[in-house]
């Protein structure tokens, strides 16, 4: 395998955890409120659009990080065959890419969530206590 697909398969990896370490934390808050549907689906929704935010500024910022101090250097043992002059470009460019895949991944979760959320208001608007509306 070239340094390349190394690089990409790292930072899919390390990206890839975080993402779903945070929709494991989501679904375990919209669980929580299952017994309201609207409810879950709505805290689902913004929850999944501010990790879509939040990957967007990440992918925004990758240039400015040193790749030395990121998850992706140490999934490859702190070792490369890059140019030392071409690594920090090559490095910033894979993971604003994989930033942004699941950014994109994150949006259409989070209008998946929207919809839900807003046919359950409208087939149960009954169902809602009166404080939560």
């Amino acid at each position: 395998m070239d340094d390349l697909e190394r690089i990409k398969r790292a930072a899919f990896t390390s990206i890839g955890r975080a993402f779903l370490f945070f929709l494991l934390a989501v679904g375990t808050v919209m669980a929580g409120l299952i017994t309201w549907p609207f409810l879950a689906f709505k805290s689902g929704a913004i929850l999944i659009t501010m990790l879509a935010a939040i990957l967007t500024l990440r992918a925004g910022l990758a240039d400015r990080h040193d790749f030395r101090r990121t998850e992706t250097w140490i999934l490859m043992d702190k070792r490369h065959g890059l140019p030392a002059h071409r690594a920090q470009g090559v490095f910033a460019n894979i993971l604003k890419d994989t930033y942004r895949r699941f950014a994109i991944f994150s949006a259409a979760l989070a209008c998946a969530c929207w919809v839900l959320a807003f046919a359950f208001r409208l087939a149960m608007p009954q169902a809602m206590p009166r404080m939560l509306v």
